[in-house]
């Protein structure tokens, strides 16, 4: 059960002074590599947003297509702002539109070889810099449990 899943008026127990290190640790852990995520994409040519919707379209119902409204919950984003995001990416060929053939109003996003290249690009640096770092995330997690 989580903070927020806790009912209210429930007692909690107070964070030690190691539990408040360990959030410190691993709060500044997910800045750093966020910071990296974005040095990484705009070394790249592309904003961290786009490689976040890359990842979303290429993995989304396994790379067949999604459409802008779920990307737009997946990214967390309003619909309009999908429409742009996605207007963007085909602009730069790295993902196409197609019409849904069961709903010809509703547009679908696919990956094109281009993006799937750059996603592949940003993924590797990415993944090898998470397990660079899988320690302190590690260390994190071991913590939070043995708090319980």
């Amino acid at each position: 059960m989580t903070l927020c899943d806790q009912p209210q008026g429930t007692p909690r127990k107070a964070p030690s002074e190691d539990d408040l290190a360990t959030l410190a640790q691993f709060r500044t852990a997910l800045r750093r590599f966020l910071a990296f995520s974005e040095q990484v994409a705009a070394d790249h040519g592309v904003t961290v947003q786009w490689y976040q919707a890359l990842l979303v379209v290429r993995t989304y119902r396994g790379a067949k297509h999604i459409s802008v409204g779920e990307l737009a919950e997946q990214l967390m984003i309003r619909d309009h702002s999908a429409a742009e995001l996605v207007s963007r990416l085909a602009q730069a060929k790295l993902v196409r539109r197609k019409t849904d053939p069961t709903d010809r109003r509703r547009s679908l996003v696919v990956i094109t070889r281009a993006g799937d290249r750059r996603l592949s690009e940003l993924a590797a640096v990415h993944l090898k810099k998470l397990r660079d770092a899988r320690g302190v995330f590690m260390n994190f997690f071991r913590a939070a449990a043995e708090s319980q």
